[in-house]
């Protein structure tokens, strides 16, 4: 059951890729799931096979030791590698400083802002490569974008390399090629930026009230620097007025986040922008995506606006609702259908493209 289909690394190239037989499976492949507790177990391994997604995201609470997350980093893959060549997307956040899911398994890592003010952005993009690449993991939700504003500072903090564009965007050079030096793949983050928002978009959708002339010459600046670099992007839960003056559908005194505005991810990220990688929401759990909607609701716009996978992060439950939820969507409407095939292929060219990751011995004792 295979099928050609032409590569978007090299042009005259050919890839072989499985087709999917279901439309269940082609759904599954938008998802990029998180999960409750730190070992295998039968609630796991049935929301595995029933969903079949396309990534899997790890954060702390999945770490018991070092040699339990390795082994059980093996069994999820294991359960979602078919055909073997064909990995899931496994990810985790480490950038380093607050967001730094080994800060107890291994050594802390220093911060962005650290980093880049010590001119080591490489580095530190190195050693987190090398981290990620010891549990067999293939990305790492980093490096963020957002300017260091005053703004955002009190939500932000560290987390940013500086408030000037030019050097946002140096540090994430450097960083993206730290981690590829251990086959790892990085994912810019919060596109189009939260440097100008003071709201926490894991509690409140902020709103950026900034001239769009001024976003595509200083928060867009980063993405479009690097935008033959980032292997993924992925969208805030942030309103931007001037850049989708539209509102949602269900509320019409609501403005849309980015993260479900066709305007934003499909007509600039994609279309002005021509930036051909893979577009995730942030995680559809947060309430900066949740108010006014349910989560259901929110993956159906999410794949509407043009995003590529899902990010549902925690619950079973909320994986399971925002799944059926698409699939119902695709059942009925076939344009729908259409959105979520193209990107199910998409997911799937990347993950045949997936780097082999290289362990080493930081996870093989503990």
């Amino acid at each position: 059951h295979l099928k050609r289909y032409s590569s978007v690394v090299s042009p005259g190239t050919y890839i072989m890729i499985p087709t999917m037989a279901t439309l269940p499976e082609r759904v599954g492949q938008l998802f990029w799931i998180g999960f409750e507790g730190n070992a295998w177990n039968r609630p796991l391994e049935e929301l595995l096979a029933e969903v079949r997604p396309g990534g899997v995201i790890f954060f702390q609470r999945n770490i018991a030791s070092r040699q339990e997350f390795a082994e059980l980093v093996r069994q999820i893959a294991a359960a979602l590698s078919l055909p073997p060549s064909q990995p899931p997307l496994l990810a985790i956040d480490l950038e380093g400083g607050k967001v730094d899911r080994f800060r107890e398994a291994l050594a802390p890592l220093p911060s962005a802002r650290d980093a880049a003010r010590a001119g080591l952005a490489r580095e530190l993009g190195r050693v987190a490569g090398r981290e990620v690449a010891a549990f067999s993991l293939n990305v790492d939700f980093a490096p963020v974008l957002d300017l260091g504003l005053p703004e955002s500072e009190s939500v932000l903090g560290s987390q940013t390399a500086g408030a000037s564009a030019e050097q946002v965007a140096r540090f994430g050079e450097e960083f993206l090629t730290g981690l590829a030096e251990s086959g790892v793949l990085g994912c810019g983050k919060h596109f189009p930026g939260l440097g100008s928002g003071c709201l926490d978009s894991h509690l409140a959708m902020p709103q950026i009230e900034k001239d769009a002339a001024l976003l595509w010459e200083q928060d867009l600046f980063p993405y479009r620097a690097l935008a033959s670099r980032l292997p993924m992007v992925m969208v805030a839960h942030a309103a931007y007025p001037a850049l989708d003056p539209g509102s949602s559908d269900a509320n019409p005194t609501q403005l849309l986040p980015a993260s479900l505005s066709r305007n934003i991810v499909s007509g600039l990220l994609k279309g002005r922008m021509g930036y051909p990688g893979l577009v995730l929401c942030d995680d559809l759990e947060m309430q900066g995506v949740l108010e006014g909607r349910s989560i259901g609701e929110a993956g159906v716009a999410a794949v509407r606006s043009g995003c590529d996978l899902l990010l549902v992060c925690q619950h079973a439950a909320n994986v399971r609702a925002a799944f059926e939820a698409v699939l119902r969507e695709a059942e009925r409407d076939s344009d729908f259908r259409a959105m979520v095939e193209e990107a199910a292929q998409k997911v799937l060219r990347a993950r045949q493209r997936l780097p082999a990751a290289q362990p080493v011995s930081s996870a093989d004792s503990d």
